[in-house]
This record gives structure tokens, C-alpha cells and sequence, in this order.
């Protein structure tokens, strides 16, 4: 978390905002938000998640906050910065894709900055291979977390099968399974939409701190 937003604060700083009145688009729990606010920057809340949203602003007592999709947000507020991390992989649509950036570039004042962080589709591909991996962790109260995934590549897309499974103390175990799609973005198709919505000076960076190559940061000023 932190290698993301000490660049967002660098970016912003380097821009002259000392005190940004940053957008966080699809702020989930609020770790990117409330972490970014202790630099002092000025953070506001949006997710489509009404419990995502409660957890994060009780992470950001006081802080704007609107309960709304990140394609057609419908508020008047503009912003001297958006950001949003990893979101943007979960809109799988062509018309969503191309939305969301005309909703960015509403929110974000003009010489303001728009800060993302999506996959990368050339490098997701061989990632996405079938295996099935597996990961276990022990909790602060005893309790044992078993998660599982396996990410397929199908039709350039990531289709992702997951479970998790929680034994408690008692030795009982409870488990949930999940399967979601996501779309990993095109380079030339981020410019592309990027530029058509308004943005100039676009910069696709490798993903910040990031152990793998399937990340881009991508920084862009609102014209």
C-alpha cells in the first residue's frame, strides 16, 4: 500500500498540490484513502459498496463521501486529483470502459491529474495460466484461512475461480466460492480513451510496488 500512495503524493506534489483535494474512485475500505489523507492531502470517498463505504469512512471520519457507480457518478464536485486503484479491471465492457474516463475527466479540475493503477494485458496472459495456487494463513484469534485461485485467460480475459475456507477454533469450517471475470487494459487502448476524454500528457509507468510485471501506474493531466 504504501509504495502506491508515497507516488501519488510525489506526483501531486511535483504538480504543486502541497494539499490535494483528491477523488478516491472505488475507495473499497478506505487503505489507500486514509493512508494518502496522512500526507495531507484532502481525500474524498466513492464506491458503489454501501458496506465497503461505511468501513471506509469510519477510516475517514468527516470526509466527503458519495455511494454511487464509478461510470456515471452524477455529483457536481471537481477534484485537483482522481485516483483509483485496480477498479478499472473489473469493467469488462467496451461502453464502460469508455465511460468511466468521460466521468474522470468531469470530476478532475482542468491542470488536475487523474492516477491509476490497472493490469497490463500483455503481461496478465502467461500469469493466467490454469494453476491452481493456495495460500494459508493464521489469524490473530486462532482461526486458520485456506484461499485458493485459479486465473484462466479466456477471450483476453482473466476468469478467476476462488474459495476461501475458515476453521474455527471448534474445528468447524465454513467456506464461500467466487467466480468473477476481469479485463486486463491495452496499452494503446488506454491512450485511446484517455485522449478522447480529455486527458494529455499521458504516462504509463510499471506497476508501484508491485511484485510482478502485469501492472501499469498510469498518470495523466486533465486538459
Amino acid at each position: 500500500m504504501e509504495p502506491w500512495v508515497e507516488a501519488v503524493d510525489r506526483r501531486l506534489r511535483d504538480a504543486g498540490y502541497d494539499s490535494a483535494r483528491v477523488l478516491d474512485a472505488g475507495c473499497g475500505t478506505g487503505r489507500h484513502a486514509q493512508a494518502l489523507a496522512s500526507y495531507g492531502h484532502r481525500v474524498a470517498l466513492l464506491d458503489a459498496s454501501a458496506k465497503l463505504l461505511e468501513i471506509a469512512r469510519r477510516r475517514c471520519p468527516g470526509a466527503d463521501f458519495w455511494q454511487t457507480d464509478i461510470c456515471s457518478p452524477g455529483i457536481d464536485a471537481v477534484f485537483d486529483a482522481v485516483m483509483c486503484r485496480g477498479v478499472l479491471n473489473d469493467l469488462v465492457l467496451d461502453d464502460e470502459r469508455m465511460a468511466v474516463f468521460g466521468a474522470f475527466a468531469a470530476l478532475c479540475d482542468r491542470g488536475g491529474l487523474l492516477l491509476l493503477d490497472v493490469r497490463e494485458a500483455t503481461a496478465s496472459a502467461p500469469r493466467s495460466d490454469g494453476r491452481v495456487r493456495q495460500s494459508t494463513v493464521s489469524l490473530a484469534d486462532g482461526t486458520r484461512l485456506v484461499f485458493t485461485s485459479r486465473p484462466s485467460w479466456t477471450h483476453r480475459r482473466i476468469v478467476v475461480e476462488e474459495r476461501y475456507e475458515l476453521t474455527g477454533l471448534d474445528g468447524q469450517s465454513v467456506s464461500h466460492e467466487y467466480l468473477f471475470e476481469m479485463r486486463p487494459w491495452e496499452r494503446e487502448e488506454l491512450s485511446d480513451h484517455l485522449t478522447a476524454s480529455g486527458f494529455i500528457n499521458i504516462e504509463l509507468h510499471p506497476g508501484v510496488g508491485r511484485r510482478t510485471a502485469d501492472r501499469l501506474f498510469v498518470v495523466a493531466e486533465r486538459r
